[in-house]
């Protein structure tokens, strides 16, 4: 393990959610609750184009990084996010950048603690955990508008459940990468090398994603 390595927690918070207006304002300090109690993080970065949340870190002593104009849109991917703050900020070798969505409330000390484990490991660099497919992409289908006519995307003949093999989608509860792979990873910050931890389908129940105020409420019957 290199005891070298510098651990930089990243919170991209853009204004104009659609869903649940000024989202990262009510959901804000959900997560730097969380994060002031992670004693091995050696910075906290706030990404924002939102002067409330930019105000709420700045009380707190964050790092701040106002966010252009041109990263602010809805189609900017987050690795381009990454990427230009990375860039700016000079941050480089012998840094690992943990990426904190807010809109993901439910957190568990044990599970960065172990991913912070693994993160370390030289043979590591980047990390993300994975849960249950809620469609198998063996089911899915397309229409073919040309020839009038329905394909599968992945041509195949089983019927039965039980016979599919498990299929994953990544989830950004936990994830974190060594800077020096960003280059090497894709829109979604990931690539065939990233180690997967993979949350059972009962685990994931836990992780509600806060994106209108049907989720928000959700959210709060669960946690009373």
């Amino acid at each position: 393990m290199n005891k070298n390595l510098k651990h930089i927690a990243v919170i991209p918070a853009r204004a104009g959610s659609i869903g649940l207006p000024k989202k990262n304002q009510i959901l804000f300090d959900n997560t730097i609750e969380f994060l002031d109690d992670l004693s091995w993080l050696d910075e906290i970065i706030v990404n924002s184009n939102d002067n409330i949340v930019l105000d709420k870190a700045k009380k707190r002593k964050y790092t701040i990084y106002e966010r252009s104009e041109v990263l602010s849109g809805p189609n900017i991917s987050i690795k381009s996010v990454f990427i230009d703050l990375a860039d700016s900020l000079k941050i480089t070798d012998n840094v690992i950048i943990w990426l904190f969505y807010l809109p993901i409330l439910y957190k568990n000390y044990s599970d960065f603690e172990k991913a912070k484990t693994i993160i370390e490991n030289p043979e590591v660099n980047s990390l993300c955990t994975f849960v249950p497919a809620k469609t198998h992409p063996l089911n899915t289908w397309q229409y073919d508008e040309k020839n009038k006519k329905i394909l599968q995307y992945i041509e195949n003949d089983i019927y039965r459940r039980q016979d599919l093999p498990p299929a994953w989608m990544h989830y950004h509860y936990v994830c974190c990468f060594k800077v020096n792979e960003l280059k090497n990873l894709n829109n979604e910050l990931l690539n065939s090398k990233t180690y997967p931890i993979f949350l059972s389908k009962e685990y994931a129940k836990n992780l509600i994603e806060i994106d209108t105020p049907d989720d928000l409420k959700r959210w709060k019957e669960a946690n009373i």
